[in-house]
Parts: structure tokens; sequence; C-alpha cells
């Protein structure tokens, strides 16, 4: 049971086919001679609720993490383990809350379980906890540099960011 990623998949596969759907529908209604003008207009006034049900939609898909790959590089902003328990039929994943880019807006991102990468991100969060900001680093499965094993040949390992030093005084 994967957390997020499949269900944020299937809202977008749904959101797609309504709008096919919805396109052919007007098309076929619109061609058909078997319509009268009251069936038309009444077609008319149900179609914006189809649209604020779809904006509904949306809304409940927002924030969810994405499965997606991660930046080769980006600071470490929080990150949650929920870990596998087989009476709960939970496979268990990681949830990574990254910036990307200095200054960028954050993002989430979900990641399979590893007992290496969830060693690896306590240890990372007590640094931070210690005020040393972290970095993540996304290198091959080839590299030299260490790191845990996130699937697709791809290691995350994670470092302290230098200090930022602070303009001097005039």
């Amino acid at each position: 049971m994967r957390c997020g990623a499949n269900l944020v998949n299937s809202y977008l596969l749904l959101i797609g086919m309504s709008y096919a759907l919805i396109v052919m529908f007007i098309v076929w209604v619109g061609f058909s001679k078997g319509f009268g003008t009251k069936s038309k207009i009444i077609i008319s006034v149900l179609l914006p609720l189809i649209y604020y049900l779809h904006w509904m939609g949306l809304q409940q898909s927002k924030g969810w993490p994405s499965d997606q790959t991660l930046p080769s590089q980006f600071e470490l902003i929080s990150a949650d383990v929920v870990e596998p328990n087989q009476f709960k039929e939970i496979e268990g994943n990681i949830h990574l809350w990254i910036r990307p880019e200095e200054d960028g807006a954050p993002r989430a991102y979900i990641l399979p379980y590893s007992r290496d990468l969830h060693k690896r991100l306590f240890e990372a969060k007590q640094r931070s906890a210690g005020g040393r900001r972290q970095i993540g680093l996304l290198s091959g499965s080839d590299s030299s540099e260490g790191g845990a094993d996130i699937g697709g040949e791809m290691k995350l390992g994670f470092r302290n960011a230098p200090r930022r030093r602070l303009p001097a005084k005039d």
C-alpha cells in the first residue's frame, strides 16, 4: 500500500479522461439532431457543475508528494519516515521536503523505504537539529560517493552545507 503517489497518478488519469469525455460529449450533442433546444440548455447548465466537481478533485490532489526523480542537489528541509508494517500491510516509504534551488519553493517527494536511507536521514536530521543545513546529493550507483540506494541505479547522500557568510558591516 503506497501512500500518495498512486493516488496522485489516479487523479491525473481521471482528470485527463474527464476532459476527453466532456469534449466528446459536447461534440456529440452539438452535431446530434435528436437533442432539442431544452435538452441542450439543460446540458449547458450541467457543464459548469462538472467543471466545479473537477476543480474539487484537483484541490484534493494538491500537496501530494512527487514520485519523480529528485534533483541532483537540494537542501533538505525535513523528512518523515513510515516504516514497513506487515500486520497493517504498509510497505513503508520516506517523505522528503526539499528546496531544489537556493531561493526556490519547497517541494515534497516520496521514496520507497530502505533501512540505509532511514539511517542516513536520521543522522542528517541530527546534524540539522545542531544548526547545520543539510544538502542532499543524488549520484549514480557506480559513484565513489557514499549514499543509500534509492532505486533506478541512484544513490542519495547528505552532507553539511557550507556556512553562509554575513555581509561586512559598513
